[in-house]
C-alpha cells in the first residue's frame, strides 16, 4: 500500500533559480506555454490577472497558465476530490520535482501531497486543482461551482481562497457561472 505524506518545499525566489521543478496538470490533452523568463518556468505557481466572474481579478495560476482551486471541505487529511468524475473535471496540480518553487508574489507554504500516482502540490494545507471546462489561461470559470461536497475557489496571491465580495466588483452572492454540470454530492464527512 502506499503511504500519504507531505513533503516541505522551500519557496523563496532564491531557489527558483537552482530548482528544475516543472509543473505538469494531471489531465489528458494539457499543453505548456512559454514562460516569460527561465525563473517563471520553474515556479509551480504565479499570480496572474485572470476573469473571474466578469472581471479581472489577481488570483494564482499554474506555470502553465491554467487557473488554480481549491475545494472547500477538502484536505490531505481528509480528501474529498478522489472519484474519477471528480479527478476528471477538477485534474489536480501536480510537480515533477520534489522541490517545487512559489513564483513572484505567491506567498504561503507550499509542499507536495504523494498519494496514489499523482505528487499533488499542496498550498496552506489545500490541495491544488484546476478546472477541465475553463478554457485556458486567463478565465477561471470553476469559480464558485458547487460540486462534490463543496464550493470551488480560486486563490489569491496569499493562497487564501479568493473571495467577489471582498473585492469592488461584487455583484449578490453566488456566482452564477457554473459551466461545469458535474454536481455529484458524494458522501458527507
Amino acid at each position: 500500500m502506499s503511504r500519504n505524506f507531505l513533503a516541505p518545499v522551500a519557496g523563496t525566489l532564491v531557489a527558483i533559480a537552482s530548482l528544475g521543478a516543472v509543473v505538469a496538470v494531471a489531465a489528458p490533452g494539457a499543453s505548456a506555454k512559454t514562460a516569460g523568463s527561465a525563473a517563471a518556468a520553474k515556479a509551480v505557481l504565479k499570480v496572474a490577472s485572470v476573469n473571474v466572474g466578469g472581471s479581472k481579478h489577481d488570483v494564482l495560476e499554474t506555470a502553465t497558465g491554467h487557473p488554480v482551486y481549491l475545494l472547500t471541505g477538502d484536505s490531505t487529511s481528509h480528501p474529498t476530490c478522489t472519484s474519477a468524475e471528480c479527478l476528471g473535471a477538477w485534474p489536480v496540480v501536480t510537480a515533477t520535482s520534489g522541490n517545487p518553487a512559489l513564483g513572484q508574489g505567491v506567498k504561503g507554504k507550499l509542499t507536495i501531497w504523494n498519494h496514489g500516482k499523482y505528487h499533488q502540490v499542496v498550498l496552506n494545507g489545500h490541495p491544488l486543482y484546476t478546472f477541465a471546462g475553463d478554457s485556458g489561461a486567463g478565465s477561471a470559470t470553476g469559480q464558485g461551482v458547487k460540486s462534490f461536497g463543496g464550493v470551488w475557489e480560486t486563490l489569491t496571491a496569499s493562497g487564501s481562497a479568493f473571495s467577489a465580495s471582498s473585492t469592488s466588483s461584487s455583484s449578490g452572492s453566488g456566482s452564477g457561472s457554473s459551466s461545469s454540470g458535474s454536481s455529484s454530492s458524494s458522501s458527507g464527512w
